[in-house]
């Protein structure tokens, strides 16, 4: 009998290793989908603003990439933590997820269109370049149509992530790269060039495509969803509750991202904006790399199926591996890539460009940190470090930009991604250890 018992236990040991490997392979197969995705979004997107700076003046490229800097920033706001509220809480929902999936997009839909109208509001009265997209009522209305369609393609992302569909993600961003990329070449060849509005269309369209495509990807991800316009009050407000302190720490992360373009636009010229937007985005290519790692590292941690340090261990293998190896191949070849749009663009894009690039490792461990302090409710430590770094990440380039031009907002901008880092990595071994 006790034999028994112990080939029992021997069995069920392994079948929980066995289980543990495929738990491992799913998410590491997940991950580089993701990531995959992410880099296929960036560099379809950066194909098109290749097309776009041979087809339209730099002036209207740099007006447009503000513009979708701005939507960007407003999907941000818009988003109030709903995609992290989604991954914590469909564990709770796996029998009826229609609940949660509908009250969630409803709840989006509305806050992407206040986001979008309170920035049109803000370019109207405070802005000087940007505000013609307030100003031309077609410019606006494609303005909203993105905002709402730029949010939920975000909700749509993590509600893949949670259920281990990278896949997804990858299929989603390479339809709307295409999309937007031939939007492009149409316009242009078809116009002869143009204003910033006509070149805004192209990514509108893409979005479109993501936002048509991640309705019906759910209906794959979740079997027999389907859509429906519903919205439950109390599961919005345990959306928000939940999801709130995760949507701060997110905007901390991404925020000064999409607010530089605005202060380049701002503080230098718009023509500087097209240089520096185009080096950032490039740049962005190899950041979705520890940033998509970071929130697989969360859901699975969520999942509470392996320990915390096997995952995080994984997850930051996974973004120096990676991370290092493109950053490398990017910053060797950035002269030529960035030659491809012009010598405008790799004389003033290419320096900036391969300083941005080194943020890659302080990056993968500030995501490390900050996907722990999701997964295991220490907000209220992460939000203040987040705050901080995002501040901080905006006021210093913007202080050395007007004299020492991009390559030292670039500077300014890694060092307080370093000192960020070092503040993570020790937060990160406390809480392990905790």
């Amino acid at each position: 009998m006790a034999a028994d018992v112990t080939l029992l236990a021997r069995l069920r040991d392994r079948m929980g290793e066995r289980a543990g490997d495929r738990s491992a392979l799913e998410v590491l197969v997940s991950s580089l989908m993701l990531v995959a995705g992410k880099v296929a979004t960036m560099g379809f997107g950066f194909l098109a603003w290749i097309v776009a700076a041979r087809l339209y003046p730099a002036s209207e490229v740099g007006l447009a990439s503000g513009a979708l800097s701005a939507v960007t920033l407003c999907a941000q706001f818009a988003l109030i933590g709903a995609g992290s509220a989604v991954i914590t809480l469909l564990p709770r929902f796996d029998r009826e997820p229609g609940r949660l999936l509908d009250t969630s997009i409803s709840l989006l839909t509305v806050s992407a269109l206040v986001a979008g109208l309170a920035f049109l509001v803000f370019a109207q009265g405070l802005l000087s370049e940007l505000r013609v997209v307030a100003a031309q009522p077609s410019y606006a209305l494609l303005f909203l149509v993105m905002s709402v369609a730029g949010t939920l393609g975000v909700l749509f992302d993590q509600a893949s992530t949670a259920r281990r569909r990278g896949h997804q993600v990858l299929i989603r961003g390479v339809l709307a790269g295409v999309t937007t990329l031939v939007a492009i070449v149409v316009i242009g060849r078809a116009l002869g060039g143009g204003d910033s509005e006509l070149i805004f269309v192209a990514w509108v369209m893409g979005g479109l495509v993501t936002w048509s495509l991640g309705l019906v990807m759910l209906g794959r991800a979740f079997p027999g969803y389907r859509y429906r316009a519903r919205f439950e009050r109390p599961l919005a407000n345990e959306v928000v509750r939940v999801g709130l302190p995760n949507y701060i720490l997110t905007l901390t992360e991404r925020a000064p991202g999409f607010v530089l373009p605005i202060v380049v636009t701002e503080l230098l010229s718009p023509a500087d904006n097209a240089h520096w937007y185009i080096a950032w985005m490039m740049a962005w290519v190899v950041f979705v790399i520890p940033i998509q790692v970071g929130m697989t590292s969360f859901a699975e941690i969520a999942r509470a199926e392996r320990g915390l340090g096997a995952v995080v261990r994984q997850g930051v293998r996974t973004s120096l591996v990676l991370g290092i190896a493109s950053a490398l191949a990017l910053a060797v070849f950035a002269g030529p890539v960035l030659g491809i749009l012009g010598a405008g663009y790799r004389e003033a894009g290419e320096m900036p460009l391969r300083v941005l690039l080194i943020g890659t490792i302080p990056l993968t461990f500030i995501q490390a940190y900050f996907s722990v302090c999701r997964a295991r409710q220490r907000l209220r430590e992460a939000i203040p470090i987040g705050t901080i770094n995002s501040i901080a990440s905006v006021v210093a380039p913007a202080i050395v930009g007007p004299t020492a031009g991009l390559v030292g907002m670039a500077i300014a901008w890694l060092v307080v991604q370093l000192v960020t880092s070092v503040v993570a990595v020790a937060r990160l071994r406390a809480v392990a250890r905790a």
